[in-house]
């Protein structure tokens, strides 16, 4: 049996949900317009109403005969709200239950919220494991590298290949603040290996001198066929030629490699006059594989013959031009030299030494380029390529110093200083017959470097005066006999370059006149004015003809000495 339910005259009212009860957000003030003497008062708040029923009198009677539905009293409330309620606000009132609707709707925003949640989450930690992923391959990538770095470099490099990164050390330097590398390579395709006889012979022999602070740098390749003196146990021999130093000094020493080194670079630093402080000694594998793994290097071949070079005995054809090489073409191009029945080699060793040359310098230009050095594939193989094949005397704490040379000395600043095929100056070697063997010897006379120390000393001297190799003309202007040939050989003891040594056209007043032909050589000029105290003057001397390669014209009169 149903409950009875409350009504008010007859008719049956629905329970208040929150949108009508005091206990709401949404609470309304209730007032029963249909009553006369209520109209002008305040609204009766719907808590009073519970508490204070209607009068009698209050109560409106319903119309005979009318049946007033549930519907028509939820329209009734709600106009009556509506119009009580702000001009912009408007309250709806449904069938459904208010809180129902309203539970429905926090529970579909919260199942919104938590979608959208879930989905920022699981992107979240998609990003987040993507970014892990790619650490940890960087990380992986990083650790075979250095790897890979500190077992080559451990074989490369004297000390602790730690220093590395540690320290950043200055190289040697000589008493002109240049720093001097013997580069060879020896004929075997490995250090391990003898391959053939000759596989400890150096093939190829230059020095480097680098200035650390100018970022300059000269090359001299050696022939490896000079003939030089040096005793060696292993041949039995006191001379020979200069490709044997190393045999020499690696055999005796028990097969040590370092005294090997250690031999040519004594003997190199004869020939040169210099103090040669390093070595790198390589393979013919570690060119291979290095001009390999860079994609290979391009040289330029400019042979006097129109048809470009051929060498019979490497197989070596190319025309004049560019040519692209890669490691086994670059190694047969550094080997060839004049075979018989080839052409364009003419010089033998010394075109041969020319395109070494030529191809270390194209291979460390393609080195240290952004695309090899950007590409972990090329790196490793440069790695691999020197760890096995390349020996050198540098210290694990100056491996930055050098990456910061090779960076900042620019192919253009690299000089070659040739000894044969100069134009300004006459050959300082040539070849000779020495115990029926094809040697070559220096132009002064066989072991007299003097001349060849001379020209490398001019060029990598700190001196500036030395470096700008002013010739100079002495006149002797006193009539005193003698006089220009004594300033002539003082001159000579300084360093200066004297060419004729003759009388003056007539006798000068002056203890010292000095003419300056080329204005070129500064340095030369504020030197010799310091040294006699006179004002240098620009132009020739009347009466007096030059040759065009003097850059000064001295006279000297009488003085009270004479």
């Amino acid at each position: 049996m149903d409950k009875k339910r409350q009504s008010i005259d007859g008719f049956t009212l629905r329970r208040r949900n929150d949108a009508l009860s005091g206990n709401g957000a949404n609470r309304r003030a209730f007032i029963d317009t249909t009553n006369p003497s209520l109209k002008g008062r305040q609204p009766t708040p719907h808590h009073a109403l519970d508490r204070q029923p209607l009068s009698v009198a209050a109560r409106p009677k319903p119309q005979p005969h009318q049946q007033i539905q549930p519907a028509d009293i939820d329209t009734e409330i709600t106009e009556t709200l509506n119009d009580l309620g702000p001009s912009n606000e408007t309250v709806a009132v449904s069938s459904e239950p208010a809180k129902r609707r309203h539970v429905k709707k926090d529970k579909k925003l919260k199942r919104d919220k938590k979608t959208k949640d879930k989905s920022k989450k699981h992107k979240r930690h998609y990003v987040k494991w993507t970014i892990f992923t790619i650490l940890a391959i960087l990380v992986i990538m990083g650790g075979f590298f250095a790897y890979r770095f500190l077992s080559a470099g451990g074989k490369i490099f004297k000390g602790n290949i730690l220093d590395a990164f540690t320290s950043k050390a200055k190289l040697l330097e000589d008493e002109n603040g240049r720093t001097n590398i013997l580069i060879f390579g020896t004929s075997g395709y490995t250090m391990s290996e003898d391959a053939w006889d000759g596989a400890f012979l150096t093939d190829s022999i230059m020095v480097l001198s680098v200035d650390q602070d100018k970022h300059d740098a000269y090359m001299i390749s050696l022939p490896r066929d000079l003939y030089v003196k040096r005793p060696c146990k292993a041949l039995g021999t006191t001379a020979g030629k200069l490709n044997e130093s190393y045999y020499c000094g690696y055999t005796d020493n028990k097969k040590n490699s370092e005294a090997g080194a250690k031999e040519l670079q004594k003997k190199a630093g004869e020939i040169l006059g210099l103090n040669i402080q390093y070595y790198i000694h390589a393979d013919w594998t570690a060119l291979v594989k290095t001009v390999d793994a860079v994609g290979g290097v391009d040289v330029t071949i400019d042979s006097k013959d129109s048809r470009g070079i051929y060498d019979v005995a490497t197989k070596v054809r190319y025309p004049n031009g560019e040519v692209h090489l890669n490691g086994e073409r670059a190694l047969a191009l550094a080997r060839s030299r004049n075979s018989h029945g080839g052409y364009g080699l003419g010089a033998g060793n010394f075109d041969r030494e020319m395109y070494q040359q030529k191809i270390l310098a194209a291979l460390r230009s393609k080195a240290l380029s952004v695309g090899t050095l950007a590409n972990p594939v090329a790196v490793n193989s440069l790695i691999e390529a020197l760890g096995d094949n390349l020996q050198t005397s540098f210290k694990s704490s100056e491996i930055q110093t050098l990456i910061d040379l090779a960076s900042n000395i620019k192919s253009e600043s690299i000089i070659s200083l040739p000894l044969v095929g100069r134009t300004d100056s006459p050959d300082l070697m040539t070849t000779d017959m020495i115990n029926a063997m094809s040697v070559v010897v220096p132009t002064a006379g066989t072991y007299d470097y003097s001349e060849i120390q001379e020209y490398v000393s001019e060029n990598l001297t700190s001196d500036p005066v030395k470096r700008e190799k002013a010739v100079i003309d002495v006149l002797n202007g006193s009539g005193v006999y003698g006089l220009a040939q004594e300033k002539a050989t003082d001159l000579k003891d300084a360093g200066y370059k004297v060419a004729a040594i003759t009388n003056a056209p007539e006798t000068s007043d002056k203890a010292v006149t000095i003419y300056q032909l080329n204005k070129d050589k500064p340095a030369t000029a504020k030197a010799l004015a310091d040294k006699y105290s006179v004002k240098v003057k620009e132009g020739e001397l009347s009466g007096y003809t030059a040759k065009k390669d003097v850059d000064f014209v001295i006279v000297f009169g009488p003085t009270e000495s004479n």
